[in-house]
């Protein structure tokens, strides 16, 4: 019979709990007179011995190096009480063989099961589901467990309160701002700014002064609208507002489209363009399609790019009004043969695989299997999730490019990109370039340098793990400021960016790389006008969907951005 043993140690520092867990097939007879209890039923074979003293740890525990360890920071609410507790929860592990390979497997199947929606917020909920996981990962033999608390509670993420009034201002600001961002270029009363804010129209009004005088926007009807306005970028090139798309000579007409989300991946994208011109037409609403688009050329290729309108980005209308957008897009410009989807995406780590887990600033690029001519391959998928009797459920609906002109062209990159080599790259040129260009006083897009990788689960209670590191003393690309780059799907789906369990198991047995906001009917508006050579590429900017943390978000643009011109430039000329 094979058992899984609890040994308790015992400790100098009270704060600190230590325990070991192994696999084991006998028991001793000196282990037997130590049991403290033997579970029955479905935890048979599960044995928790009596505390290990100081002095015997000495001679029991001579195990030699662990194989693998990882550290978890987890911010607690208990359920008896309302104060927080801050934990540090370090896993060392010790495998049966040294097969590092099967070590990441295994401890990355390992992760994807502790973190499940109903995380074990004990002390021994949490020591049982790591002995339930040892009984079923067969390649770990032991498991040493240090539970210790950190003094007071410290945030884990970036939180303001709001008792400060100059701290809600702020707050408040700067959700104004978003609001514009997404808005733009249709301008947005004071009212619906208020609601929007859920702050009052007096506030609103104030704050908008304040921004108004730090140029950051400007005013229609005498001051009934407004509108995002980014100065130091705008006078850069011309902008020109008209009430309906110029109509533009064949050597003049654009022949990809680069279709963003966000108004900074717009800025982003915009900063890899020369000789660039753009034109928007504003609607006195303020609510509805967006039109704007910038012209200009990378390399020798004209593009056309734009911004979906995004004021509720998880509304049905508003991925209508996204769809409706792209067909206007490929209906003025109608010489275009490649569209490009370029921005920000939430990455799905990978806790345990250094050369698996992606970062923040990271790029990915959706590539087909070219060698694969089944109908199952796909891009690009939109996951649909329903909860039933028998647990959750999904479906998906994807996408496959048909022409594989642009995916020639990424397959030669991806033959002889190495993360490990020291050369410079051309889209590592691009992005130093477009952060210098478009980083001012009042737009950082400078690479940050925190980048924390959080777990949230209950809805409140947050785990900060941890980033796997590399033990080859390999060249670090993150290390000196660059993102590494992947290549693989991305997808979307409402539901799983609000369930990291869930979304965690789906992309394991989907190979989804990253998920961003829901863009299936940017995607049927491409394949329902005939645009057969499309391809996404996201930067990673969060860890759901790629627009819950603002501070990575322009840098992120600038990276996805830099990818882009790159596979552009070296399109061939016509």
């Amino acid at each position: 019979m094979e058992y899984i043993v609890l040994e308790p140690l015992v400790s100098k520092n009270p704060a600190l709990n230590q325990s070991i867990i192994e696999r084991k097939s006998k028991l001793t007879p000196e282990e037997e007179k130590l049991i403290l209890h033997e579970a029955e039923g479905s935890f048979a074979g599960f044995i928790v011995k009596q505390p290990i003293s100081l002095q015997q740890q000495e001679s029991m525990l001579n195990f030699g190096k662990f194989d693998l360890s990882f550290k978890l920071k987890i911010l607690m609410k208990h359920l008896t009480h309302t104060e927080e507790q801050q934990e540090q929860r370090v896993l060392k592990f010790w495998f049966i063989n040294n097969d590092k390979k099967e070590h990441l497997t295994c401890s990355n199947m390992f992760f994807r099961n502790l973190f499940k929606q109903d995380f074990p917020r004990d002390y021994f909920s949490f020591l049982l589901r790591i002995m339930q996981m040892i009984k079923a990962l067969k390649s770990i033999t032991r498991v040493k467990v240090e539970i210790e608390k950190i003094g007071k509670p410290q945030p884990l993420g970036s939180q303001f309160g709001q008792k400060d009034p100059k701290q809600f201002e702020m707050i408040i600001s700067g959700k104004i701002l978003e609001f514009l961002e997404r808005s733009f270029p249709n301008p947005m009363s004071i009212e619906e700014l208020a609601n929007l804010t859920h702050a009052d129209h007096e506030l609103v009004y104030k704050l908008l002064c304040n921004l108004l005088d730090r140029d950051l926007v400007k005013f229609y009807d005498d001051g009934a609208s407004w509108v995002r306005k980014f100065a130091h970028v705008h006078d850069q090139h011309d902008f020109y507002e008209v009430q309906q798309q110029p109509v533009l000579p064949d050597f003049q007409k654009p022949t990809i489209a680069i279709i963003t989300v966000n108004y900074y991946e717009k800025l982003a994208v915009d900063a890899m363009m020369t000789e660039k011109i753009t034109f928007y037409r504003r609607k006195p609403e303020g609510l509805g399609e967006s039109n704007v688009y910038t012209i200009g050329l990378i390399g020798n290729h004209r593009v056309v790019s734009t911004k979906l309108p995004l004021l509720n980005k998880d509304s049905r209308s508003a991925k209508i009004t996204s769809g409706n957008t792209t067909t206007r897009l490929l209906g003025i410009f109608d010489q275009i043969e490649h569209v490009f989807l370029v921005g920000c995406a939430g990455a799905v780590p990978n806790y345990s695989d250094f050369g698996r887990h992606l970062r923040r600033g990271d790029i990915v690029v959706s590539v087909p299997d070219l060698s694969d001519t089944s109908e199952e391959d796909f891009i690009y998928g939109q996951f649909e999730i329903t909860k039933s009797q028998r647990g959750f459920q999904y479906s998906t609906k994807s996408w496959l490019p048909k022409s594989p002109d642009l995916y020639r062209i990424v397959q030669t990159i991806q033959k002889s990109y190495d993360p490990q080599s020291e050369q410079m790259y051309p889209w590592e040129t691009y992005i130093n370039e477009g952060v210098e260009m478009l980083t001012s006083k009042e737009l950082d897009c400078r690479r940050p340098v925190e980048d924390k990788l959080l777990f949230t689960f209950d809805d409140k209670n947050v785990i900060e793990v941890d980033h796997p590191t590399d033990s080859s003393g390999s060249f670090n690309r993150r290390e000196y400021g660059y993102p590494v780059l992947k290549f693989g799907r991305i997808a979307s789906g409402e539901a799983l960016t609000k369930n990291d369990g869930l979304r965690n198991l789906l992309s394991e047995e989907n190979g989804i790389l990253c998920f961003d906001t829901g863009m299936d009917q940017v995607m049927e508006s491409i394949e329902g006008n005939r645009k057969d050579s499309f391809i996404i590429i996201r930067s990673i900017s969060d860890y759901s969907d790629g627009t819950t943390t603002k501070e990575w978000q322009p840098y992120a643009a600038i990276c996805a951005a830099a990818f882009a011109k790159t596979i552009i430039s070296a399109l061939p000329t016509v």
